[in-house]
């Protein structure tokens, strides 16, 4: 199986030769059964899962074109590895569910009766946990293949516990679905599955939110408004049980990320602030930012949030950001906040 899958993407010739020993070894009666703990390591780890890849690679060294059909050779070879019915056939349908775009783009009608199924929580949640993962080892959000899958992909919110270390690729792609929903997925149906995350989530969620505003580059403003602030205002949740010190600073970084909007992100996320027991990395990026001279009483209205009388050790990077909110406005000298932030220094200056 091993050697099949090497030589699938090069060997010339005798095609029907190749597929007789992909069949030879699926048919065999392999030992060890199915492993649910990690089902995408063990599949590329198993004969079964050997020939999935032999084959996927032989298909693809053909010109695909969408709604082509798969080949009438290979075909019933895939149909029978989504068989539920046959368990050692799982460690193919997580693979073939990591090929789910290219396999819905080529023949829809195909993924739609064999392989999507297995996507469908409702009908085996054994089979979809292993199908989700093997389609979150390399997600991408294609709008027609979301578009038949919604329902499952909105529930798998649920099961986030399910998908192990696959998790935090589903709370990405779960916020930039919802950065830019399209006429797939309406912001109620977003909200909901948001919502039902658990806090690690919502972390990755919040990280997410993070990278795709940095990503916007120059585009940042515009991304801010027409993307981030609907996000938060209609599908970021709403409860303040869930924050926590992680989702707080992550939420921090988004209002740097903000650049020209920040004094908007600190009155959008003023209630998800907290203070950040390691604030160095917040006040390297502020400083670095120019925000303290661009925004200098809202840049102090937010470092006298982050810095707490419980924050650890102060970095040079504090001194160097009030310095430069006093040098671009010079009464917040008087300010009570910047007066507790330099009594902060000291105390820790002095010890």
């Amino acid at each position: 199986s091993w050697w099949l899958q090497s030589v699938a993407k090069t060997f010339e010739g005798n095609d029907s030769g190749f597929l007789t020993l992909c069949r030879r070894v699926l048919s065999v009666d392999h030992n060890g059964g199915v492993d649910t703990d990690e089902p995408v390591m063990r599949a590329i780890n198993h004969p079964v899962g050997h020939v999935t890849e032999a084959l996927l690679r032989w298909w693809y060294r053909r010109p695909l074109e969408d709604g082509q059909c798969l080949p009438t050779d290979l075909a019933p070879i895939f149909t029978e590895l989504c068989d539920p019915r046959i368990a050692k056939f799982r460690h193919a349908r997580v693979l073939l569910a990591a090929h789910s775009i290219a396999l819905f783009r080529v023949d829809e009608e195909w993924a739609r009766r064999c392989l999507l199924p297995h996507l469908d929580w409702n009908k085996s949640e054994a089979e979809a946990r292993s199908a989700w993962e093997g389609f979150l080892w390399s997600p991408r959000l294609y709008r027609p293949l979301f578009d038949a899958i919604k329902a499952s992909f909105l529930e798998t919110a649920r099961h986030y516990s399910s998908l192990g270390k696959h998790n935090e690729q589903y709370a990405n792609l779960l916020t930039f679905a919802a950065l830019d929903p399209g006429e797939t997925f309406s912001r109620s149906d977003l909200a909901i599955a948001t919502r039902a995350l658990p806090i690690d989530g919502l972390r990755h969620t919040a990280h997410a939110l993070v990278r795709a505003l940095e990503g916007a580059s120059e585009q940042r403003d515009a991304y801010w408004t027409n993307r981030v602030v609907p996000y938060l205002k209609s599908i970021w949740p709403k409860s303040r049980d869930n924050i926590t010190p992680a989702i707080s600073e992550a939420l921090a970084r988004l209002c740097i990320a903000a650049q020209d909007a920040f004094p908007q992100a600190i009155s959008a996320l003023r209630a998800w602030l907290r203070p950040v027991q390691h604030p160095h990395t917040l006040l390297h990026r502020m400083l670095g930012s120019g925000l303290c001279t661009q925004f200098p009483e809202p840049a102090l209205a937010f470092i006298d949030i982050i810095v707490g009388d419980e924050s650890q050790w102060p970095s040079a990077d504090l001194k160097k950001c009030l310095q430069a909110i006093t040098g671009a406005e010079s009464r917040l000298i008087e300010d009570v906040r910047l007066k507790r932030l330099e009594a902060y220094l000291r105390r820790h200056e002095q010890g």
